[in-house]
């Protein structure tokens, strides 16, 4: 084996290994260094190969989000007592009206808990509550129209038409989109603005992002409207 390694190398390098001039040190030195830049690469691109995708990978709880805004002005230990619709209203570009699905139950049932929680007792709506509360589900959908574009290189593979594009045109397709989100209302019922007749909304939350009509997450979306707003907090 000593004479077929001792043929793959230069005749100036058998001169160097014989007369003891060969930089043995700096050779392992550089060859340690190349396995660890092999060895590096390889890791990476394990790492890259197990991790995952940032958007694809998103739960519909990663993807919700929760706005909520209030009067700044208010002082809300000066109301004791809400009521709330006894029904979902539905926005839509489809048309509107109301809706009492499980869903939506599951939404007035987790407010009123949560309204109980803050300190607030809950009446019927003929018994003067302080505040109202309403509750309404957006839900347009669009059909928008998409072009497709056809790409303009044919690879000129044809002599004689150097520079010239593809007459193709674009082609166009619908892409149905829907807008989905709940709105919440606190509405001052206790000093109503007669003269213009309006009521002051008090607090407005909104709830933005997919999975928004399971069932299951309701008490979660629920719960996190009324966490970011303890401005509510009245016990």
């Amino acid at each position: 084996m000593s004479m077929v390694r001792f043929k793959m190398i230069s005749a100036y390098h058998r001169y160097m290994i014989v007369t003891n001039r060969f930089p043995f040190k700096k050779f392992q030195t550089a060859m340690r260094k190349r396995t660890f830049f092999i060895i590096t690469l390889a890791f990476g691109a394990l790492l890259a190969a197990c991790s995952k995708d940032p958007i694809s990978d998103l739960t519909y709880e990663d993807t919700q989000v929760f706005f909520t805004n209030h009067d700044k002005e208010a002082n809300f230990k000066d109301y004791k007592s809400f009521s709330i619709v006894d029904s979902v209203y539905i926005i839509s570009n489809q048309g509107e009206g109301t809706s009492l699905s499980e869903t939506d139950l599951a939404m007035i049932t987790r407010i009123i808990h949560n309204m109980k929680q803050m300190g607030y007792e809950y009446v019927g709506p003929d018994d003067d509550p302080d505040v109202g509360i309403t509750l309404e589900l957006v839900d347009n959908r669009y059909l928008n129209l998409v072009q497709i574009p056809v790409g303009g290189y044919w690879g000129g593979y044809w002599g004689g038409y150097g520079g010239w594009g593809m007459g193709m045109p674009s082609y166009y397709t619908y892409q149905q989109v829907q807008e989905l989100y709940w709105i919440v209302n606190m509405l001052d019922l206790k000093n109503p603005d007669t003269a213009n007749q309006k009521l002051k909304v008090l607090w407005n939350a909104q709830i933005r992002g997919e999975g928004l009509y399971e069932p299951s997450l309701v008490p979660p979306m629920v719960d996190q409207l009324f966490k970011q707003s303890s401005y509510l907090k009245i016990n």
